[in-house]
């Protein structure tokens, strides 16, 4: 589908406004042919008839065709950017509900800087297409209107008027092509440099501890300076395009001129058909250039709508395809379970049986794919071999369903910017407040003390963004307070006990044995400190699964 027609889908809901501002750009165009009307007849009566009478129609009639011309630009204006800015909303919409739907392993391969930059930057263009594509209905019909009065006046000057008009053509069509080209190149160059200044503020830290703020600014100001030179491209073929009418046209109109001017000596033409030729000239030269304009801002957009559609067709694992699953135990069978990130096998033939009641931890080095393996179970990556579902392979149950029954504890917890309640009721949207209350409690946050006694608002305190305002051990809880609320059969934890002192550690992994009966619990973790309640301990090296004598030394 091109560019023209996926824009058009986008404005669809809106054409009723459009139609209407539409109307209204053809009053305006109406307007402009009607004053050059009323310049020829005035001036052949005043030049022709001496009629003086009606040289009071010149300022009435100006002022009745402005007032009713500048009511009708206003009312298109209004209907077309309110329409605009709605269909902008509604893109930016779908295409964050996409991007929400995507596999985090593939949207991080792509690149997250240069996805929101799509978001912000290219998805605002549509106010631009649809602003263009309404100019480019009024310029044409202020241009008919135009000429269908220009050929009224002198048709043999109209025809030769015309030998331009191949000239503007081609113009506009040059300056709309080198327009796109270089607003695509602007629009990545934007991408690169929201992904630098998005890593660059995350690890803030490291930066400045060791003092690597010039280097780091030296490398957004070498993008920067790029971006900057791909935006005056754009906007260098933008303000070119109508000059260069304007000058097309001008050729045309001083040949119409000159021979105009002979045929009123032979009285051929009136002086006023030839005054109100000219008029109508002069006044054509604004909408072409109109015209032009919108053909540029049009391919402006164009650069980065293509942007936005290649991002809504980009396409990974469905989430609501294949058979619904439900079931409130859930015995997991991993069977030959390999997975290959193009550095080689981390995962090369896994072979692992959960099994509802049971705690199993994994341990294993950095690297040796623990993260990878709770991302197979969770549908986070592709993987060859076949994980079940009380039997039923994965691949043909609904991943959104499969989600549904299980709760993970990251290692990196994700809070969100909301407070401390909505943090927590992320994992249950429609739980009480009692009941988020309640899963608070029960990993060592009591109300009015501790941390809920130390934030100004308790749990109804912003937790900052991405829970900056919080340290590591209390996002860790924070985060399996969240699954303990999602009360799902499956329960994945990736280094629970990583930002926790042995004492808190120790609270944490008794709740997780009171969580464990009727529910099936895996831990992957460096640390020794959760295999106190393991039922299983397993090690992860070289890409497979082995029996660990781990447990045996722990209990």
């Amino acid at each position: 589908m091109t560019s023209w027609r996926r824009t058009a889908a986008l404005v669809r809901p809106y054409a009723g406004p459009l139609v209407a501002a539409s109307v209204l750009a053809a009053v305006v165009a109406g307007c402009r042919g009607l004053l050059v009307w009323l310049v020829r007849d005035v001036l052949n009566g005043l030049l022709v008839d001496s009629d003086a009478r009606l040289a009071l129609l010149i300022p009435l009639g100006i002022v009745l065709l402005f007032a009713v011309q500048g009511a009708a630009r206003a009312g298109r204006t209004w209907l077309t950017r309110r329409s605009a800015i709605q269909a902008e909303a509604a893109l930016r919409q779908r295409l964050f509900e996409h991007l929400l739907g995507r596999s985090p392993a593939r949207l991080s391969e792509d690149g997250v800087g240069d996805r929101l930059s799509r978001l912000s930057h290219d998805a605002g263009k549509v106010r631009t297409a649809m602003g263009a594509a309404v100019t480019v209905v009024q310029r044409p019909l202020s241009a008919l209107a135009l000429l269908a009065a220009a050929a009224v006046m002198a048709p043999s000057l109209f025809v030769w008027s015309l030998v331009a008009l191949p000239a503007v053509a081609g113009v506009i069509a040059w300056s709309g092509r080198r327009t796109r080209s270089s607003s695509l190149a602007h629009a990545r160059s934007l991408g690169r440099l929201e992904t630098l200044a998005r890593d660059a503020l995350r690890g803030l830290r490291s930066i400045q501890a060791h003092s690597a703020e010039d280097a780091v600014a030296r490398q957004f100001a070498t993008d920067n300076e790029q971006q900057v030179r791909s935006a005056l491209r754009t906007t260098g073929y933008r303000v070119v395009g109508p000059p260069l009418v304007e000058l097309s046209g001008a050729v045309g109109v001083a040949a119409v001129i000159g021979l105009g001017s002979v045929q009123v000596a032979r009285g051929e033409l009136t002086p006023g058909a030839l005054v109100a030729f000219l008029v109508a000239l002069g006044m054509l030269n604004e909408p072409l250039k109109g015209f032009a304009v919108a053909h540029g801002l049009w391919s402006d957009a164009r650069g980065a709508l293509e942007r936005v559609f290649a991002e809504l067709d980009t396409s990974d694992a469905p989430v609501e395809g294949g058979v619904q699953f439900d079931s409130d135990r859930v015995c997991l069978t991993l069977e030959a379970i390999s997975v290959d990130r193009g550095r080689g096998p981390v995962l090369a033939g896994v072979d692992l049986a959960l099994v509802p009641g049971e705690i199993v931890v994994l341990h294993g080095a950095n690297g040796a794919g623990k993260s990878t393996l709770l991302d197979v179970i969770a549908g986070f990556c592709p993987a060859d071999g076949v994980v079940r579902w009380n039997g039923v392979p994965a691949s043909g149950l609904s991943l959104r369903s499969r989600r549904s029954h299980l709760a993970l504890v990251d290692q990196h917890t994700w809070l969100g910017v909301g407070t401390l309640l909505d943090a927590v009721l992320l994992g249950r949207p429609s739980a009480s407040r009692e009941e988020a209350l309640s899963a608070l409690h029960a990993v060592g946050f009591a109300p009015g003390e501790g941390l809920l006694g130390e934030l100004p608002h308790g749990v109804d305190t912003p937790v900052g963004d991405a829970g900056a305002a919080l340290s590591g051990g209390e996002r860790q809880r924070i985060a399996l307070a969240r699954a303990l609320l999602r009360d799902a059969p499956v329960l994945l934890l990736d280094e629970p006990t990583a930002h926790l002192d042995p004492e808190h550690g120790v609270d944490l992994l008794d709740v997780l044995r009171q969580l464990a009966p009727g529910r099936t619990v895996l831990i992957v973790s460096h640390s020794e400190q959760p295999d106190l309640i393991a039922d299983r301990v397993f090690a992860l090296r070289d890409g497979r699964v082995r029996e660990s004598s781990r447990r045996a030394a722990a209990s």
